[in-house]
């Protein structure tokens, strides 16, 4: 209803109720009269009118038996105390309803002492037998514990009636107050609320009455849903639309569908889950329909959208039943899902329901955080670098960016203008009416960054006297480029921000010293440090002159300078330092803000590099916790991929394998589900696929990568395309398995391609590393050492990186199969630094190996048995995730040993487990299952 509607309600009112006095034929010709000239008045008394021509009895009917509605239908002459139906002598009524009465009755034959519930159906309404019939049905095939139980049933005098379980207790709102619970009882009682209606569901019975009144909660705290009388099955056709009924219904629990008599579902249900929990948890409903005319009930049900449930709380006179802190975030979201105006944006089963209040209990990111609206139409517009025909939908999708971040948030009328303000201009990119817009072009020629180009041009003409709208404008069009990915354009639109910020409100002012941050974090992405460190110190000294003004600003400042710092000198102590007075900042100042998490997130990074595995897990989580904290319109997908990605090899350092799988997993499907075929997608694929590899599940890691190797572009534009790093995981799989042939080809290629460019840091010695085991696999043992001579350089600045400890042992395998002196002295470094890296590389593990070889070819059969004991410890302490062929190694190395000192039984059962784990791991003809043989037949097998 419009605000002008709502200021002339009570003439509105006044002429609906005249109208409805009238007779159908006479309403059109008073209609106009009692409008006047008034054409919103005329507009909504139509509406209105329609509503209640429709059915004017049929939202006056009450829902079933439910004296907590407090609606009292007329009289009639039912049963007296005393008096016997069937078994059952009546003791008094409880309630009355639109059908009949519910009485307490007790068992009179003898048999044995039961108090009962009556539901006795009236005589004048005996038209309705077919329901009461049906709920007599429903109750009768169901078997929950939380769900009312029929015992009996029969004729009376000709009057149908059931006998039910007789529940003594209040509403779950009532008993909710006056036993004080808090938020973990309420969702207690709410849950098994859902168990209960998910159980009707899975029965093919959807409530259609969910309300507090029929849902009681005994003394004991045990949840009884009551009163099927409006429930249904749920019957389909072959490819039709479920069975529909006009029935009684309650509107202030109703879902739109069933105030619209639409088809109901399990949906419909979902929605009054949502406007009980509602209740539940902010102690009333967003809403009173109770007093207003039917008419203007059911349009407000239909048009008003609930506050978010913690403003709603807020706002009450007097305390919420629950802290507003503990409803902010997810249980808003939650709650708003559930009350969608849209059955299909709604949760589909009551399951769904259920897992996202279990995940958000469990401190895990709930499904209804769908992500922000302005994510969604930045992805949007990725996907469609179309002509004019998409330009069409870039506009929507502005439109819709602008409706989540705008106008429904802003209620205040000056802001609704801002916003209306803002839709127009952006409408009239499409429309034609720009004056830019090129003349000489088909309107489907003209791309969605030539529209946002003539935008930008026209926001400082038209929007100089409006700084405010002006200056969102800016920001909304540098957030499009940047989801265009041009950067350079969102450069300079900021710095055209920038100026008419300065322009308006003076330098020292939160919203130029904002915009230039912006600006700084551009200049350290793009290497531009110098530029960078100019605009932190000028920042500095801004917000030192702008004080409390702009003090929340102050921890985007630190994580800008740590950014940069992270450019020059990762993992330094200046690094971490600024790091540490980031998070401190942000938790003093701006402990919600989105920057948060990226700090958190930044923080995690850093500790991992210099080996804090421990820590960087404890701060990824961090991150995710703040995160999941966020507002949903602060929420999107590309963030949550990030955090859960990044967060992989610090769960594999860790050793929690398990979680890290979930991570790749999660991140597969929410990139497909949010980008499509896209990078996050098949880098989960092949992170999942490595890892399963390395674990020696080469079955699922070889479907795994074949599903990778679908969706892969063919033809990647750079060697820094991540479908190359994709490709590279994928090389790695047969170097590991032992058939390094297979990975040649494109190890070369992507290496020379990589010395084109320069090199490319982390990659480029993996590529070294990779190339060096292949040589070295294939007997071309020149190349394989100056590979490997690469990849220790290239590592020689991260000495702390597991992958270097890594290397080295390798290394060292290498140089003793070479026979080079030089292979003692890497073994000896490494096992006098093993302390550090034992639970995160292998390299102990081959150095204590390798030291039993040197020690078996100068017949040292005493050192060799010691130090390959040695290697078995180090195997064990090893949490992090590795390639556990590195246990086949140490196998055959125990087996040389043993056979050395005579022990040919233990020498042939190592060789055996050898060659099982190597047929298991390897592939059909790799040097490890050739050893392994040899090694069998070496000891006598």
């Amino acid at each position: 209803m419009s605000m002008t509607a709502k200021t002339n309600w009570p003439h509105i009112e006044a002429a609906l109720d005249q109208l409805l006095d009238l007779p159908t034929s006479s309403r059109s010709a008073a209609l106009l009269r009692l409008a006047g000239d008034d054409a919103i008045v005329l507009a909504e008394l139509r509406t209105l009118l329609a509503q209640a021509e429709r059915d004017e009895t049929w939202l006056d009917r009450p829902a079933a038996l439910g004296p907590a509605d407090g609606i009292a239908p007329p009289p009639f002459n039912g049963l007296s105390p005393g008096q016997r139906v069937g078994a059952y002598r009546i003791i008094g009524v409880i309630g009355r309803g639109g059908m009949g009465e519910v009485y307490r009755a007790e068992r009179a034959d003898g048999h044995f002492e039961q108090q009962v519930a009556l539901k006795l159906i009236r005589r004048d309404a005996i038209d309705h037998i077919d329901r009461f019939q049906a709920e007599r049905q429903i109750l009768a095939t169901l078997d929950h514990p939380a769900i009312t139980r029929i015992l009996d049933g029969g004729l009376h005098d000709g009057q149908p009636y059931m006998v039910m379980e007789l529940v003594e207790g209040q509403s779950i709102t009532a008993w909710s107050r006056d036993c004080g619970i808090g938020l973990d009882g309420r969702l207690t009682l709410f849950l098994a609320v859902c168990d209960a209606v998910a159980y009707a569901h899975r029965n093919l019975i959807v409530h259609r009455d969910l309300k507090p009144g029929n849902v009681l909660v005994t003394p004991q705290g045990q949840v009884k849903l009551l009163d099927f009388g409006i429930a249904k099955h749920i019957v389909t056709g072959d490819g039709g639309s479920p069975e529909t009924l006009l029935a009684p219904l309650t509107p202030g629990y109703a879902a739109p569908e069933q105030l619209l008599g639409g088809p109901v579902s399990t949906a419909t249900d979902a929605y009054a889950l949502g406007m009980l929990l509602y209740e539940l948890l902010a102690g009333s409903r967003p809403w009173t329909l109770e007093g207003m005319p039917l008419a203007l009930a059911v349009r407000a049900a239909l048009q008003e959208v609930p506050p978010p449930l913690s403003q709603f709380a807020a706002r009450s006179d007097g305390a919420p039943p629950v802290p507003v802190k503990d409803l902010t975030g997810d249980l808003d979201a939650i709650v708003a899902k559930a009350l969608r105006k849209e059955p299909s944006q709604r949760y589909q089963t009551v399951d769904e329901l259920t897992r996202d209040i279990q995940r958000m209990r469990q401190g895990r990111p709930v499904s209804a955080r769908t992500g922000s609206r302005l994510y969604v139409m930045g992805r949007f517009v990725k996907r469609h670098r179309l002509p004019m025909a998409a330009a069409g939908l870039l506009t929507l999708a502005i439109l819709g960016g602008l409706g989540g971040v705008t106008w429904q948030y802003l209620r205040a009328q000056q802001q609704a203008n801002r916003a209306e303000t803002i839709k127009n201009f952006v409408l009239s990119l499409y429309s034609g009416r720009d004056p830019g817009f090129p003349k000489d072009k088909n309107r489907r020629d003209v791309t969605a960054e030539k529209l946002l180009d003539l935008g930008a041009d026209r926001i400082g003409r038209e929007f100089a006297g409006d700084p405010e709208l002006e200056l969102e404008l800016y920001t909304l069009t540098t957030q499009l480029y940047e989801a265009l990915d041009d950067r350079d354009r969102a450069a300079q639109i900021i710095e055209k921000k920038v100026a008419a910020a300065r322009e308006a409100y003076g330098e020292a002012t939160p919203i130029v010293i904002d915009a230039m941050l912006a600006q700084c974090a551009d200049a350290w992405r793009a290497g531009d440090l110098a530029s960078a460190q100019r605009l932190l110190d000028k920042t500095d000294v801004l917000l030192r002159a702008a004080g409390k003004s702009a003090e929340d600003i102050r921890p985007r400042w630190w994580l800008n300078k740590a950014q940069m710092l992270s450019k020059q000198e990762a993992g330094s102590a200046a690094h971490l330092a600024a790091l540490d007075e980031t998070l401190k900042s942000f938790e003093r100042y701006a402990p919600d803000h989105l920057f948060h998490v990226t700090a958190l997130q930044a923080a995690g990074l850093a500790q991992a590099q210099v080996g804090n595995f421990e820590k960087s897990a404890a701060l990824f989580q961090q991150a995710l916790d703040h995160f999941s904290a966020l507002p949903a319109t602060e929420q999107d997908n590309d963030t949550l991929i990030t955090l859960l990605y990044n967060q992989v090899s610090v769960l594999q350092r860790t050793g929690r394998l398990d979680d890290a799988r979930k991570n790749l997993e999660r991140v597969s499907a929410l990139a497909l589900e949010s980008q499509g075929v896209s990078a996050p997608y098949w880098m989960s694929l092949a992170q999942l696929a490595r890892m399963l590899e390395l674990r020696g599940s080469r079955a699922e890691a070889m479907a795994q990568f074949a599903k990778m190797l679908e969706v892969l572009p063919s033809n990647p534009p750079s060697p820094a395309d991540y479908s190359n790093i994709a490709r590279l995981i994928h090389a790695e799989r047969f170097i590991v398995e032992g058939v390094a042939a297979e990975a040649l080809p494109f190890l070369e290629e992507f290496e020379a391609r990589l010395m084109t460019t320069g090199g490319l840091g982390a990659t480029a010695r993996r590529v070294h590393a990779l190339l060096g085991q292949a040589y070295d696999q294939l007997g071309r043992a020149g190349q394989a050492r100056g590979e490997f001579q690469k990849a220790l350089d290239a590592y020689a600045a991260t000495p702390a990186n597991p992958e270097a400890q890594d290397l080295r042992g390798r290394w060292g395998w290498f140089l003793l199969d070479q026979g080079d002196p030089g292979a003692a002295g890497v073994f000896d470094g490494i096992v006098a630094e093993a302390d550090p890296m034992a639970t995160v590389s292998i390299a102990p593990t081959l150095a204590w190996a390798g030291r039993a070889r040197l020690a078996l070819a100068s017949d040292d059969i005493a050192a060799a048995k010691a130090a390959v004991d040695q290697g078995f410890t180090a195997y064990q302490q090893i949490r992090a995730l590795h390639d556990v062929r590195i246990h086949t190694t140490l196998l055959l190395t125990r087996s040389a040993v043993r056979l050395a000192a005579g022990d040919k039984a233990g020498a042939r059962q190592d060789a055996a487990l050898a060659l099982a784990d190597a047929q298991r791991t390897d592939a059909p003809d790799s040097p490890a299952i050739r050893q392994a043989r040899n090694a069998v037949i070496a000891a006598g097998a």
